[in-house]
């Protein structure tokens, strides 16, 4: 009979190297503090630069990067590398304002919003196959939008339902070099971007705290439920799965 790994060895990523984009606050920081917590060796790439002191406090190093630009992204990528492999990227920076209702929405908006949740998701990915010599996890932010749709979300809507399409035909064509590639679909969780938006929202018919209250465990969704299903898939405890979309969302789609 073969031994098994135990479960503290499948998720131990000791000797790991990990890429966070948008990863210096809400679900970006908690997935990057479990990661750390797993023993990688993580790096997060962020537009923001004042992210550098919230990098130090999670042990992490910082890439100042705009990942909608190439030159700043690839050499996000070297550096969490340390131009040499990496391990594990979560493509999770993106942008989520309510777009508004159809007739009202811009060209040059909608543009924006499948530059930054689709286009740069692909060339991070692109980018970070490269380094993946020795097989890997991808793991992309989608959201429970993508599955249901929404008033005044419909840009946001599209472009996370693209994330879905992009995971399957990646797992596909890297699945043979033994990269995984899964997505994440997270329901409401309640992060200082979401907080910027709920009166936003809510004049677009978008009741946040309704809508929690209405999901089965009655639960609001922190960063951190993210965060453990972000390690779940980069770690070896889902060796078997690629091209999966996990939905975390208290039932809210159930």
């Amino acid at each position: 009979m073969a031994i098994l790994p135990t479960i503290t060895e499948m998720v131990d990523l000791n000797g790991k190297r990990a890429l966070v984009t948008g990863g210096g606050k809400g679900i970006g920081a908690a997935i990057s503090a479990r990661l750390v917590e797993a023993g990688a060796e993580v790096t997060i790439a962020d537009i923001d630069p004042n992210i550098h002191e919230a990098a130090e406090e999670l042990s992490v190093s910082f890439a100042n990067c705009d990942i909608t630009v190439p030159e700043q992204l690839q050499a996000a990528v070297r550096q969490a590398a340390n131009d040499s492999t990496l391990d594990i990227l979560i493509n999770n920076a993106g942008i989520y304002p309510p777009t508004g209702p159809i007739l009202e929405v811009s060209d040059e908006f909608v543009t924006r919003m499948l530059d930054l949740n689709v286009r740069a998701q692909y060339s991070a990915s692109r980018e970070a196959v490269n380094y993946m010599s020795n097989g890997g996890s991808i793991v992309n932010i989608s959201s429970i939008a993508a599955l249901r749709g929404g008033a005044s979300i419909t840009a946001y809507s599209t472009s996370k339902a693209a994330v879905i399409g992009l995971t399957k035909a990646f797992a596909n064509e890297l699945g043979p070099q033994k990269i995984r590639v899964n997505a994440i679909a997270p329901g409401i969780i309640d992060t200082e971007g979401l907080d910027e938006q709920k009166e936003a929202l809510k004049e677009d018919g978008i009741d946040v705290y309704a809508a929690i209250a209405a999901n089965p465990l009655k639960l609001a969704g922190g960063p951190d439920y993210i965060a453990r299903a972000a390690l779940f898939l980069a770690s070896d405890l889902a060796e078997f799965i690629t091209g999966h979309l996990l939905v975390v969302d208290s039932g809210s789609t159930a």
